[in-house]
């Protein structure tokens, strides 16, 4: 599992109290970066983790093209027809409904405008992996993990308020 995958699903997991399920494989060869389910208020998540942190690869609302007409695959036009599209029918059906969350964790978008039209265009959530860390780090803390991604968030989270 990517390490950016790993950190969402702990969170859902810690903070969003869900259960959760990586990578789920499809046919077709398309894959579910995560889904989750809060067993107490019946929320349920389909979530595709997008992160890099090159400043040139902030989301957009519409999607450029390469010189010879390729996506760049940062547009959310085009991150909703390979990431939410194709897969709809296999959450529908592991869901049992089509009511569920879609959301994009990122790291940054190219104007914050990108994060309402998201959810009025697409009906996809954004949210940020900054904001995912940080909540993740109150959580976790100082109690003892094996976890090496939880440890590794804990002992930068030591680092940082020691500064």
């Amino acid at each position: 599992m990517e390490p950016e995958v790993h950190i969402v699903d702990r969170y859902m997991q810690l903070v969003k109290k869900c259960f959760t399920m990586t990578n789920v494989m499809l046919e077709g060869g398309k894959e579910i970066d995560l889904l989750a389910v809060n067993p107490i208020s019946g929320e349920k998540f389909h979530v595709e983790v997008r992160v890099t942190i090159d400043k040139g690869f902030r989301i957009r609302l519409k999607d450029t093209q390469t010189k010879d007409g390729r996506k760049h695959r940062r547009g959310l036009d085009t991150l909703d027809d390979i990431k939410f599209k194709p897969v709809a029918k296999a959450a529908e059906g592991i869901f049992g409904t089509d009511d569920y969350r879609k959301v994009l964790v990122i790291w940054d978008v190219e104007d914050e405008s990108v994060i309402e039209q998201a959810k009025s265009l697409y009906e996809i959530e954004i949210w940020k992996m900054s904001d995912i860390l940080g909540e993740l780090a109150k959580e976790v803390k100082t109690r003892g993990y094996r976890d090496d991604v939880l440890r590794t968030i804990q002992l930068i989270s030591k680092r940082v308020g020691d500064r």
